[in-house]
């Protein structure tokens, strides 16, 4: 959990750094503007207090926006900077500057309209722009407010005027430090949830790896191919695991049938032990045993798929259909072959519609050709008159 916090707090300083490289840019433009406000539009009150504080607080914003614009290069690429505490005294300065300047114009511009906005909308800025430490933005909110209520009070005679002030700045202090808790958190929590999908990620990678069945990593949408271990790349051609290949032709049988699957996926989920049927060049055909998984990876929806080559179970399971259908000595469909076929025919609802002839033959003196010429003699015979009984039928 420590590491956790350490690492967020090093991104998040990181992440805070370039905000106020962005924020000090856009300042620069703005306090541009505001000095042409300050010698142009208020030309008319020149040399007056308001005028002269006015002046000073622009000038130290800007010295300070273009000051961060020059060392900004430096910092961020120096490792040792980052990782001492001199991010967080720095981002502490620029927000005590920004929330300090502010309420020092508000208090120099009550003495012209006798408003305060300015610190209030600075106040709400900084914490959602600049989401310092918690505590660290408490202590600058606490020290300056307590200044700007102080310092109030020393312009406004007025009690219940005084009272509406103090109450409104307090309110928006409260608010701001509220608004950059909750930032603060969020990001916190939104680091520690990334940490811990990258975490899962990397664990599954290595899964992937090292199990030592080949599996496939694909994307859901167009199938293109993301991930695929050791296992899978030695089961496949390299063209087969480049960029351009789909997984339809690696754990799919045809494009119609990734569509049949992926649609039947996306109701249950999964799909386990599919007899899967590839046909390979020169005619030569392939058999697996497939399992598909729908599963996130990297906020994409993918399938997982998991492919067992059972080619030469299915040449046994071939070879053992073949010696229970088909008689060894002739070759011809066996007895039990031969009523499965009759019970289909009787059981079919269009055989009313055709005939069927039912025959025995019967072998004569098969035993006298036994006992003469052996039982060899007598197997050829039998071979023989199935040969011919097959060329008849056909």
């Amino acid at each position: 959990m420590k590491a956790h916090t350490e690492n967020f707090h090093y991104s998040h300083l990181s992440f805070l750094l370039k905000r106020l490289h962005v924020i000090s840019i856009a300042l620069l433009a703005l306090y541009a503007f505001y000095f042409y406000v300050d010698l142009v539009l208020y030309q008319h009150v020149a040399g007056t207090p308001f005028h002269t504080t006015l002046i000073l607080i622009h000038a130290a914003g800007f010295l300070a926006s273009l000051f961060y614009m020059g060392i900004y290069p430096l910092v961020k690429k120096n490792q040792r900077f980052l990782q001492s505490v001199g991010p967080d005294l720095l981002l502490d300065f620029y927000v005590f500057l920004y929330i300090g300047s502010s309420a020092l114009a508000s208090l120099n511009s009550y003495r012209l309209s006798g408003h305060i906005d300015m610190y209030l909308v600075v106040l709400v800025a900084s914490a959602v722009l600049l989401p310092i430490r918690p505590k660290h933005f408490f202590c600058i909110l606490a020290i300056i407010h307590v200044l700007f209520l102080s310092l109030l009070s020393s312009f406004i005679d007025d009690p219940n005027l005084l009272t509406s002030k103090q109450i409104i700045s307090t309110i928006a202090a409260f608010i701001s430090f509220l608004l950059l808790v909750l930032l603060y958190s969020s990001r916190e929590q939104e680091f520690q949830h990334q940490q811990k999908q990258d975490e899962l990620q990397k664990n599954f990678r290595t899964l992937f790896e090292m199990n030592p069945y080949p599996l496939i990593l694909s994307r859901l949408s167009d199938g293109k191919l993301l991930l695929w271990n050791k296992a899978a790349a030695e089961s496949c051609s390299p063209s087969h695991t480049s960029d351009s290949v789909t997984d339809h032709q690696l754990v799919f049988s045809s494009p119609q049938e990734r569509v049949e699957l992926v649609n039947e996926l996306r109701l249950r989920g999964s799909i386990k032990n599919y007899i899967l049927k590839q046909d390979q060049p020169l005619g030569a055909t392939k058999w697996g045993m497939a399992h598909y998984e729908l599963i996130m990876y990297g906020n994409e929806t993918c399938i997982l798929s998991g492919v067992t080559d059972i080619t030469p179970l299915k040449q046994v399971e071939e070879n053992l259909a073949e010696y229970a259908n088909y008689d060894a000595l002739t070759g011809i469909l066996n007895r039990r072959s031969g009523l499965e076929a009759l019970n289909s025919w009787l059981t079919n609802p269009h055989s009313e519609a055709s005939s069927c002839i039912v025959c025995f033959i019967d072998l004569n003196n098969l035993k006298q050709v036994n006992d003469r010429y052996g039982h060899q003699a007598g197997d050829e015979m039998i071979k023989e008159v199935c040969t011919v009984i097959s060329e008849r039928l056909l």
